[in-house]
């Protein structure tokens, strides 16, 4: 089948994570799909402003961008193709519980990410990350939501909060998943969307407006919030370099984000070159897995 859109998860997938772009040899292999007729879609749990700096993602230019985890879906010019964004009641049960307990919290919104609880906390976070794009605006004010409401949210808190908040909260259904280990304290971040919101319902938004069938397309991912993506595209990858919940969600295992792994991924499908698999001390267990062998 000759596959018609290549869905990228963006950090440690398209990206290695720490790295300031794309490597060369991935970079080419995009260009090199796009030049062919098939779409290119950046998806990640950043928001739009996030990844629309120039030059971010070296020579690659996306078709389309999955942001916010599969909230906010837009063209490369950032218009809007596909949205689902919290509605009130959710935004102020975030806030509520934030304040109460002295927590982090920033919403994501489609100008940028506005801190409404704890924002020097979470300007330090983001200069330690030293990653593009990644800084927050003093929301603290809490007045950016009455021109637009937000796609999504970011909450830093204890292991414990999520279980607390959904005992109070329940009902509303909102989706938290983590993002990265436990910091030196404990905290953990988390991704909040809308209940039933992920990049594999942004996938799937973004390919009925483009008149796709899911089998179509292609994904590449490795953490959990790209599990949805992995388990709704036609074929699914996870790096090698994945989540063991990534890796279960996938139809493939392919090579480590530091080995091109993307790029090998797309010289096979698009253009008949070496299949591409899983390098170092997991090839064996992993291919063995896919395969069945």
């Amino acid at each position: 089948m000759q596959y018609k859109l290549l869905a990228s998860d963006y950090d440690n997938t398209l990206v290695p994570f720490g790295e300031k772009r794309p490597r060369p040899a991935v970079e080419a292999a995009v260009c090199r799909l796009q030049a062919a007729g098939c779409a290119f879609v950046l998806s990640t749990g950043r928001a739009w402003p996030a990844i629309s700096t120039p030059g971010q993602l070296g020579r690659i230019r996306f078709d389309y961008a999955i942001t916010c985890n599969g909230a906010y879906v837009v063209d490369r010019s950032g218009a809007p193709v596909y949205q689902r964004p919290l509605i009130p009641e959710e935004m102020y049960a975030l806030v509520d519980f934030c304040e109460d307990y002295d927590y982090l919290l920033q919403f994501n919104f489609k100008d940028g990410y506005y801190a409404y609880c704890g924002y020097e906390a979470l300007r330090r976070r983001y200069a330690r990350m030293d990653s593009p794009g990644l800084a927050c605006i003093d929301g603290e004010d809490q007045d950016r939501h009455l021109l637009d409401m937000p796609h999504a949210a970011f909450m830093v808190c204890p292991e414990g909060a999520v279980p607390a908040f959904q005992a109070k909260y329940g009902h509303l259904g909102l989706h938290f998943m983590q993002v990265g280990a436990k910091d030196a304290a404990g905290w953990c971040c988390y991704d909040v969307v809308r209940q039933g919101v992920d990049k594999g319902a942004g996938l799937a938004g973004l390919c009925q407006a483009m008149g796709l069938d899911l089998a179509e397309t292609v994904a590449a991912g490795d953490s959990a919030n790209d599990v949805g993506m992995l388990q709704a595209a036609g074929l699914g990858c996870c790096m090698d370099n994945g989540s063991p919940d990534a890796k279960a969600a996938a139809a493939r295992i392919i090579g480590d984000v530091r080995e091109d792994g993307l790029a090998a991924l797309i010289e096979e499908l698009w253009f008949g070159g070496p299949r591409a698999v899983p390098s170092g001390r997991q090839l064996g267990s992993a291919w063995g897995r896919v395969t069945g062998a």
